[in-house]
């Protein structure tokens, strides 16, 4: 139950990275916005789960309960105050519940193929990065699907670390994992700011993309590496 919970605690923080996002840099139409209700909606549903597990443990039925009206509140649309103020407020009672439950005993695992799903992952802003240089697809779809695969990557070697705060091989793998994810991050936005203002020395727009463009495949290179780490180490 409390991994169950965890998980749900987590990927509320999808909706509330990308809605500051969202605000910021796009419009109402864009990709990234279509993501963020996307990521919110499915929240509520992990939420009602939650919920639903709940009645086998009434210590957290009441922090769920609150999570649940909170997370309502954040989907009435036209009150965009509401839904900012809602939504700190949201990931505050779902850490709540996951601070309430007793940590479980780590079992052992089977060595899962699943995890090669991570390297897949990293093409796809890849392939719609590619698209956008060479003008076959849009820059707002490598913008929606590199922030949403980022942000996956990074809440994921974290959890990696707290749950085998012990390996140091799997840390040094997830860490180097984040490093890379981080850099991409930077650069390519390093690389917006400098083509959104215009600057006219080409110099410093040629080094962004380059170093962005290059990331990736370090992005990819860390990436494989976690998964054959995690499929060596972890049992």
């Amino acid at each position: 139950m409390k991994r169950y919970a965890v998980f749900t605690a987590r990927f509320a923080l999808v909706p509330m990275i990308s809605g500051p996002f969202v605000v910021s840099m796009t419009g109402r139409a864009s990709v990234v916005e279509w993501a963020h209700i996307i990521a919110g909606y499915a929240t509520i549903y992990l939420i009602i789960g939650l919920l639903l597990i709940s009645a086998k443990n009434r210590k957290i039925r009441l922090s769920v309960i609150v999570a649940l009206a909170a997370g309502l509140l954040e989907a009435i649309p036209g009150l965009p105050r509401l839904h900012a103020a809602v939504s700190p407020v949201l990931f505050a009672t779902l850490a709540w519940a996951v601070i309430t439950l007793p940590p479980e005993p780590e079992t052992p695992r089977g060595k899962s193929r699943w995890i090669f799903a991570l390297p897949a992952l990293v093409l796809f802003p890849i392939f719609y990065g590619v698209g956008y240089r060479h003008q076959t697809s849009g820059f707002w779809p490598h913008i929606g699907a590199a922030m949403l695969v980022a942000g996956f990557l990074l809440i994921f070697c974290a959890a990696m670390n707290e749950r085998h705060p012990a390996n140091k091989i799997l840390r040094s793998a997830n860490n180097l994992m984040m490093a890379a994810v981080l850099g991409q991050v930077v650069f390519g936005i390093a690389a917006f700011i400098i083509r959104m203002l215009e600057i006219q020395n080409g110099t410093l727009l040629a080094i962004a993309r380059t170093a962005h463009i290059t990331g990736a495949a370090l992005v990819l290179a860390a990436s494989a590496e976690l998964a054959i780490q995690y499929r060596r180490s972890v049992v």
